[in-house]
C-alpha cells in the first residue's frame, strides 16, 4: 500500500521556519514505522515465514544421517562379531550411515511450498495495515500539533486585544469619560485571557506528548514539529461512497491480506487431504561393526602327528597337522569386512488412524469458510468505514463554512461593539460579551478546519492516491 499520500500533509502547506532540528510529517511517519513494536514484530514474524518457506523447499531434498555407538557387553549377551551368547565383556562399536527419500505422499512437499508462501505475502500484507494504522495516527497527531499551536496564537492575539482595550480604559477612566468599574472588568478579561492561553500551551504540550509516545522518543530528545500553514483547503472528493469503496477494495491492504488468508485455508484443506493419500518412500543404509572379541586366523606351520596304526603290522602311521593361532583383528580390518548395504521401498498405506486424519481435513475446510466470512466482514467494516468518513468530511466542510460566516459576524459585531464602548455607548459587558464570541468564533474556525483537512486526509487514504493541490 503507498504511504506517499501520508508524507504529504505537507500539502498546500508552507514551511515558514524550516530549521535542521524541526520534524517534517515524513520524518515523523518514517520513525514512527522504523520504531514501533507492532510493526518489528510483523517484520520478526515473516522472518519466521520466510524460515518456514526454505525448509519447505528443502523438504524436497533427501535425508542423510549418520549414528555411532559404543557398548560394554557384560555377562551373558550376544557377541556383536560372532553373533554368538558370551559372557566375557565385551566392547564393541557400530557406525552407520542412513538416507531416505519421499517419493510420493500426496503432493504434500509442493502444497506446503504453496502454503508458506502464501502466508509470506499475508504477512507482508499484514505489516501494511499496521504501517497504515500508524502512518494516520501520526498524521492526526501532527494536525493536532499544528491546531493547538494555532490557538494559541488566537489566545495571545486576544489578550494583546485586551491589554490594548484595558491601556484604552485607563485613560479613559482617568479623565472621567468612562466609569472605573470597565476598567475592572477589563482586568478581569485579562486574567481569563491568560487562562485561555494556559490552556492551549497544555493542548500543545498533551499533543506532543501523543506524538513523542507514537515515534518512541525519548521525553528528554529535543523535539518540535515544522511550522507550517495551511495555505488552501483541499477541494471535496468527486467520486461517490460506492466510487470509493470500489478504489479501497483494489488499493488496501486489508482486502489484500483476507484474501490471501481464504488462499492459505484452501491449501491447508489440500494438505490436510493429502495425509489421506498412500505415501512412497525410498531407503537406503549403510552400517559396519567393531567387536574386541574379533579375531583373525594367522597360519603357523605344519606339525608332524601320528594318526592311527595300519592294520597288519601296527605301525604308526603319521599326518601333517596345520597349526593356527588367533590375534585380535584391527579396527580397519573389521570395518571392512562388516561392512553391510541395504536399499529398499516402503509403502504407508492409511487405513484408520482414529479419524485424525478425516478430522483434521474438516477442520480445515471450516477454517477456510471462516476465512471467507472474514473477508465479507472486513468488506462490510470498510464499508461503514468510508460511509462515515465521508460523512464526516461532509459535516466538516459544512462546519467550516458556517465558521467562516460566523467569525465574520462575530468580527463586525465585536468591531461595532468596540466603538461603542469608546464612543462611551455602551458598558464594558457588552464590549467583553463581543470580544468572547469572536475569539470563540476564531476558534471554532481554527478547529474546523483542520478537521475538515484531516477528514480529507482519511478519504485520500481510501482512494490510494498521493495528495496533490
Amino acid at each position: 500500500m503507498r504511504l506517499a499520500f501520508f508524507y504529504y500533509l505537507i500539502f498546500a502547506v508552507t514551511a515558514t521556519n524550516a530549521q535542521s532540528n524541526n520534524w517534517s510529517l515524513q520524518r515523523c511517519i518514517n520513525h514512527a514505522l522504523q520504531n514501533n513494536v507492532s510493526v518489528l514484530q510483523y517484520q520478526l514474524q515473516g522472518e519466521i515465514i520466510e524460515n518456514n518457506l526454505k525448509q519447505a523447499k528443502l523438504n524436497r531434498l533427501p535425508t542423510l544421517n549418520g549414528s555411532g555407538s559404543h557398548n560394554y557387553n557384560i555377562g551373558r549377551s550376544i557377541d556383536p562379531f560372532t553373533n554368538t551368547f558370551s559372557t566375557q565383556t565385551i566392547q564393541s562399536n557400530s557406525f552407520g550411515l542412513s538416507t531416505g527419500v519421499l517419493v510420493y505422499g500426496g503432493n504434500l512437499v509442493n502444497k506446503t511450498i504453496a502454503q508458506n508462501s502464501v502466508a509470506q505475502e499475508a504477512n507482508l500484507a499484514g505489516t501494511e495495515v499496521i504501517k497504515n494504522q500508524i502512518a494516520l495516527q501520526v498524521s492526526s497527531t501532527y494536525l493536532m500539533i499544528i491546531q493547538a499551536e494555532e490557538n494559541l496564537k488566537v489566545a495571545q492575539s486576544q489578550q494583546d486585544l485586551t491589554q490594548n482595550q484595558l491601556a484604552r480604559a485607563n485613560k479613559l477612566a482617568e479623565s472621567g469619560s468612562i466609569n472605573k468599574s470597565m476598567v475592572y472588568s477589563l482586568r478581569a478579561q485579562l486574567a481569563n485571557d491568560k487562562v485561555q492561553i494556559i490552556n492551549a500551551e497544555n493542548q500543545i504540550q498533551l499533543a506532543y506528548n501523543t506524538m513523542i509516545n507514537l515515534l518512541q522518543l525519548d521525553e528528554m530528545t529535543d523535539f518540535e514539529v515544522d511550522d507550517v500553514r495551511i495555505e488552501e483547503l483541499p477541494a471535496m472528493p468527486k467520486e461517490n461512497v460506492a466510487e470509493l469503496f470500489e478504489l479501497s477494495y483494489s488499493t488496501l491492504p486489508e482486502i489484500r491480506k483476507a484474501e490471501l488468508d481464504i488462499n492459505q485455508s484452501k491449501i491447508g484443506e489440500n494438505i490436510a487431504a493429502s495425509s489421506l493419500q498412500p505415501r512412497l518412500s525410498a531407503y537406503g543404509n549403510i552400517n559396519t561393526v567393531y567387536s574386541e572379541s574379533g579375531l583373525v586366523q594367522v597360519y603357523t606351520g605344519d606339525e608332524i602327528i601320528p594318526i592311527g596304526l595300519t592294520e597288519t603290522s601296527n605301525e604308526v602311521v603319521y599326518g601333517v597337522k596345520p597349526n593356527y593361532e588367533f590375534n585380535k583383528k584391527s579396527f580397519s580390518n573389521q570395518m571392512g569386512d562388516n561392512l553391510g548395504q541395504s536399499v529398499g521401498v516402503s509403502l504407508s498405506v492409511p487405513i484408520f488412524n482414529g479419524y485424525r486424519n478425516k478430522t483434521s481435513l474438516e477442520n480445515a475446510k471450516v477454517s477456510t469458510k471462516i476465512s471467507e466470512l472474514n473477508l465479507e466482514s472486513t468488506k462490510n467494516q470498510l464499508k461503514n468505514d468510508i460511509t462515515n468518513a465521508y460523512t464526516n468530511l461532509k459535516v466538516a466542510k459544512s462546519r467550516y463554512d458556517a465558521a467562516l460566516l460566523s467569525i465574520e459576524a462575530q468580527k463586525q459585531n465585536f468591531d461595532f461593539a468596540q466603538k461603542r464602548f469608546e464612543a462611551g455607548l455602551s458598558n464594558s459587558n457588552d464590549l467583553l460579551t463581543a470580544k468572547n464570541q469572536w475569539f470563540a468564533a476564531q476558534l471554532q474556525l481554527t478547529n474546523a478546519k483542520y478537521e475538515y483537512v484531516f477528514r480529507n486526509l482519511i478519504i485520500e487514504f481510501y482512494k490510494g492516491n498521493d495528495l496533490k493541490l
